[in-house]
């Protein structure tokens, strides 16, 4: 009986827990999981270091790790634009570097990621689409490395031509030992010749000015022939440092100082880069970094964008700081180890955060795949339009500015073979027309430089507001840099003040009162025409005054005016058709009236077609 009692309860207890009983808990669903702290907020990425935030991302499992393939971290020198890019020279430590002073043009490149286990057997399509687009922004990148890498050099005109100094410095001393101090002695020989000659005048001015020329540039060829390097680098100081002030004011702007930095001035806490480096990193940024993030994650403005996007960009390029490291290893073995472990970390960052890119938003998550690669194509399209509309007038204000620089130094290569010459006043229009360029080079480089730097501002303000579509950009850029072009004139602020015409040079000089004198003798025979020699030398005056001075007359000045100020145009010798005799006359008074003066009839004159 007891058994029995026992079964019964065994089997109402276990019909009991069948119907009211707690079923076992599911198994939880694959969600990305959090990290101590949670993930960082946009605030937070901005305001930490990087690797704080990727570290407090959740590790991707192991299972699904395996069918994962991170990019490979790419050098800055990478691609068509690595080869116009070389080392930095400035100091690396310090606030406000950019991407480009960082990462030089690693990175701008795409890849597919988790599209299976089998990455050789993915659909054709995401291949072609890709490789595309990466050549795309291959194109782009090299036009925006060419613009970066021809303004670094020419607003650093020591690191740009300091291989030209030895020959600036030889050629100079050559010419000047082998042709000022040889021929220049036969110049001076010509210039006491000269100044006998005018001394027939009288003109103490003129002679003291003929002999202060020569003095003049005698002293001003052998001080340049002496120095002739720093002649060359006085300029170019000068011009740096007021192009540097210049980029201060009003181009792209310096970091700001952290907060920690306030009130110190250490090393550490100032902008170290040159002000060409500050507008690579502009460009760079606005032109490669923000269209190369639209094809990675469908936007460059969305808020995945601005908390992952850099992340991603960090995982895969590698810094200028640890291509140095990598170099400071002598042992290749130990190299090959440091450079391993500095690539699994940073795929290990890039697969951190495209899992959390994955759990936030699926959308950009497929462009980060790949599997958009037509998005791809446009993003790489936008970047070469718009590193065409950028650089255009950036490349042409750098090559003038580069000309600039470089007639300085021909300036002082030419300057002792032209002042054999130019120590005779009259001949020296060769040495006035060296002098007319390099004031000419002096202005194109203090305009051109200011203007590469607003243009450069408006750049950036354009590229990062974010209301203005992409197109209206690329044509605002386009628009800028005609505008700058127009209003700026280069191909005549060039050659406007390269000196005078050759038609005014010192054969016209010389000769100049001999033509004067044939001119008025035609007019008005032999005494007009010594009339003329003697006033066609503005500075000829009379020994005495006393002297008699032949009375020229008014048709004769007339004409001398006329020759004088128009020595291009054919000049009038004299009218073909004489003067009447007056029709009317006037009447005075007996007390008034003069003695009529008798007027000798006129001459007939043959015209001279009728000879």
């Amino acid at each position: 009986m007891r058994r029995f009692l026992c079964g019964v309860l065994a089997t109402l207890v276990l019909a009991i827990g069948t119907l009211f009983g707690v079923p076992a808990a599911a198994a939880p669903s694959p969600v990305a999981a959090v990290a101590p702290g949670g993930a960082c907020s946009l605030e937070e990425w901005q305001k930490y270091p990087l690797q704080t935030c990727v570290d407090r991302l959740q590790d991707v499992a192991a299972s699904r790790a395996q069918c994962l393939q991170a990019p490979t971290p790419q050098a800055p020198d990478n691609g068509m634009a690595g080869w116009f890019l070389s080392k930095p020279t400035w100091d690396q430590q310090g606030i406000g570097r950019g991407l480009y002073s960082r990462y030089g043009y690693a990175g701008y490149d795409y890849t597919t990621y988790d599209i299976g286990c089998l990455q050789t057997a993915m659909h054709p399509d995401y291949k072609f689409e890709n490789t595309v687009a990466n050549g795309e922004f291959m194109l782009a990148g090299g036009i925006v490395g060419a613009s970066n890498a021809l303004r670094e050099r020419a607003w650093d005109p020591g690191q740009m031509w300091g291989w030209a100094d030895p020959l600036v410095e030889n050629a100079t001393k050559a010419i000047y030992s082998k042709v000022f101090t040889v021929f220049g002695v036969v110049t001076l020989a010509v210039v006491g010749l000269y100044l006998i000659w005018r001394s027939r005048n009288a003109n103490m001015s003129g002679a003291m000015t003929t002999a202060g020329w020569a003095l003049f540039v005698m002293v001003a060829v052998t001080a340049i022939a002496r120095w002739p390097v720093h002649s060359a680098n006085i300029a170019d100081n000068a011009l740096t440092s007021t192009l540097g002030v210049v980029h201060d004011a009003v181009g792209p702007s310096s970091a700001k100082v952290p907060p920690e930095c306030v009130g110190k001035d250490t090393a550490d806490c100032r902008d170290n880069r040159p002000p060409a480096v500050r507008s690579s990193d502009t460009a760079v940024k606005t032109l490669l970094y923000r269209n190369w993030l639209r094809g990675q994650l469908g936007s460059a403005d969305s808020e995945t964008a601005q908390k992952y996007g850099f992340a991603l960009y960090d995982a895969k390029s590698l810094t200028w700081t640890d291509v140095s490291y990598l170099n400071s290893i002598s042992d290749p073995a130990a190299r090959v180890v440091a450079r391993d472990k500095i690539i699994r970390i940073k795929q290990q960052n890039w697969m951190k955060v495209a899992e959390q890119i994955r759990a936030e938003d699926p959308d950009a998550y497929e462009y980060l795949r790949g599997t958009r690669g037509m998005e791809r194509i446009g993003a790489g399209f936008v970047a070469i339009l718009s590193a065409l509309s950028f650089a255009i007038f950036d490349i042409v204000a750098s090559v003038l500015v580069l000309l600039g620089f470089l007639i300085f130094r021909w300036a002082v290569i030419a300057a002792p073979a032209l002042g054999t010459v130019g120590l005779l006043r009259p001949a020296s229009a060769g040495l006035r027309r060296l002098a007319g360029s390099v004031l000419a080079a002096v202005f194109n480089i203090a305009i051109f430089g200011t203007a590469a730097a607003v243009y450069l501002s408006a750049v950036d303000l354009i590229m990062s507001t974010p209301s203005l579509p992409g197109w209206l950009q690329v044509t605002l850029m386009l628009l800028c840099g005609i505008v700058a072009w127009i209003l700026l004139r280069p191909y005549r602020r060039v050659t406007q003040l390269g000196g005078s015409t050759p038609s005014s040079g010192w054969a016209r000089a010389l000769v100049r009162p001999a033509a004067a004198t044939a001119a008025a003798t035609a007019a008005g025979g032999a005494a007009a025409g010594a009339a003329v020699a003697i006033a066609g030398r503005p500075e000829t005056r009379p020994d005495a005054p006393t002297e008699s001075r032949p009375v020229v007359a008014p048709t004769v000045q007339r004409e001398l005016v006329r020759s004088e100020a128009l020595p291009e145009q054919r000049r009038w010798s004299g009218t073909n058709i004489p003067e009447a005799a007056p029709s009317q006359a006037i009447y005075r008074p007996d007390g008034a009236r003069e003695p009529a003066v008798e007027l000798s009839p006129a001459k007939p004159v043959v015209r001279a077609e009728a000879r």
